[in-house]
């Protein structure tokens, strides 16, 4: 990962420059544009980045496979709506191998000018942001109560793991690799000792997203950040500050788990039906997999979708949006 230190070398930020902001409210209204720092990104080589100066956003476009590669083998659960599983046996699993897991082909709209806001916004079960590896950000949860925190309910049977060493998995079907904590195999490159992480991703709603060192390379657990993982202060890419989110790995949350900023629904996305991210990830199937088993143009075939994936009727309806709930 050669193009990380690429990366570190040519940002430099003196020690003056990083200083905790005494109170946070004081930069709730001061909107810093993220343009220049999403170039500079050290996006992998599977990820475009293409920016629309119209409507101050960029667009991310990968294939999904994190530009670290996969773990040989993943430890899938036969029925992904039945967690937790770290008491489960092993034979309520099936280990896949990597070479069998495939692309996912994404492309997400983030603005360039996010907005503080303090009315905070859960982040769903899905995509919540997007990885410099091409990889996704999902929150920590397993299932849409909130009840199995992914990290905790970690689980290996026959040398295969639930989440690999990198903190990610894909879903059940094979798609949509994704993380639920710090990506350790991307931060032992990207970060340095003694200072500020550097920035892994970006979340939906613009702001920039880092690992678990703070200034000077002082380690923030989530005592240390509000509610949502994330404060202001100055970072490499900030200097002059900005809010951004921490990812931690002392204990829940170790996650995003909601949004201080706003987030924006993309009008284009409107009239395309229900949001079935967050049901999909409950699944463990391919949003597309559950729309194309749920049928169009008429109300949801649950006894069909559930013999197209194999999951009970019941368990279908009980991760369902609400009527009329968009993406």
């Amino acid at each position: 990962m050669g193009q990380y230190q690429t990366l570190i070398s040519a940002i430099a930020v003196s020690a003056a420059a990083f200083t905790a902001f005494p109170v946070a409210a004081q930069y709730a209204d001061t909107q810093v544009d993220t343009s220049a720092a999403v170039a500079g990104a050290a996006w992998a080589d599977n990820v475009t980045i293409t920016f629309d100066a119209a409507n101050n956003t960029f667009n991310f476009s990968s294939n999904g496979i994190p530009s670290h590669g996969f773990a040989d083998q993943y430890l899938i659960p036969i029925d992904p709506s039945s967690s937790p599983f770290a008491d489960q046996p092993a034979d309520q699993f099936t280990v896949v191998d990597s070479d069998t897991l495939g692309p996912t082909m994404l492309s997400t709209d983030i603005t360039t000018l996010p907005v503080y806001s303090d009315v905070t916004t859960d982040t769903s079960l899905g995509q919540i942001g997007v990885a410099i590896t091409g990889a996704q950000i999902f929150n920590d949860y397993e299932n849409m109560d909130r009840s199995v925190v992914a990290m905790d309910d970690n689980v290996i049977h026959d040398h295969a793991a639930f989440l690999d060493e990198c903190n990610g998995h894909p879903l059940a079907d094979g798609s949509n690799y994704h993380y639920h904590g710090i990506p350790v195999c991307v931060t032992v490159d990207v970060d340095q000792a003694g200072e500020h992480s550097y920035m892994i991703g970006v979340l939906v709603d613009g702001f920039p997203v880092y690992a678990n060192q703070d200034l000077n390379g002082e380690i923030i657990g989530d005592e240390d950040l509000d509610e949502c993982s994330g404060h202001f202060g100055a970072t490499p890419e900030f200097p002059e500050g900005i809010y951004h989110y921490h990812l931690t790995a002392d204990e829940a949350p170790y996650m995003v788990d909601c949004y201080h900023g706003v987030v924006e629904v993309a009008a284009a996305a409107m009239g395309q039906g229900p949001d079935l991210s967050a049901a999909a990830e409950a699944l463990g199937v391919s949003v597309d997999a559950l729309r194309d088993a749920l049928g169009a143009g008429g109300p949801p075939d649950f006894d069909a979708a559930a013999a197209t994936l194999g999951i009970s009727a019941d368990a279908i309806r009980a991760v369902m949006p609400a009527p009329g709930a968009r993406p």
